[in-house]
């Protein structure tokens, strides 16, 4: 009987490692950020600038910096909620609940090192959840959009 116990310890001790290993590889995988060589508000300006010459709009801002100011932290970020509604339709008429993911999440901000990071989480990765061949040909898509537009406002 307690060679059982120590053997469904272990087993558990195993299931719990290979959790924590799982999520810390999801994170290490969705998290994408790109190191900007201009100024925080010049990278913010210069986002807003690509994102509509890029097909997309940004939906809405949350200044997290000014937020976190109020509990006496110094922090330059915010975070733009940025998409396509056309993109979107396709995506919501697969799955609704895509919801919690889009429109998509950049955040903006001015790291300890203060040079400026975009930072998102690929989609691909952030709506592989919904076993969706559609959803998932979509995401690619905005992987390489995202990319493709970090890239350039770092520069």
């Amino acid at each position: 009987m307690k060679q059982f116990r120590n053997l469904r310890r272990i087993t558990l001790i195993a299931a719990l490692f290979a959790a924590f290993a799982a999520t810390t590889a999801f994170a290490q995988n969705a998290r994408v950020s790109v190191p900007s060589s201009k100024s925080f508000d010049q990278t913010v300006e210069a986002f807003k600038m690509a994102v509509s010459k890029g097909g997309m709009m940004v939906m809405s801002t949350v200044d997290q910096g000014n937020m976190m100011k109020m509990a006496g932290l110094d922090l330059k970020g915010t975070l733009f909620l940025v998409g396509n509604p056309n993109i979107g339709k396709q995506v919501f008429e697969k799955d609704p609940a895509a919801g919690l993911y889009l429109p998509l999440r950049v955040y903006i901000y001015q790291g300890s090192d203060n040079k400026t990071y975009l930072s998102y989480d690929k989609p691909s990765v952030v709506l592989k959840p919904f076993n969706n061949a559609s959803i998932d040909q979509t995401a690619g898509m905005l992987d390489q959009k995202l990319d493709m537009l970090t890239h350039m406002v770092a520069q």
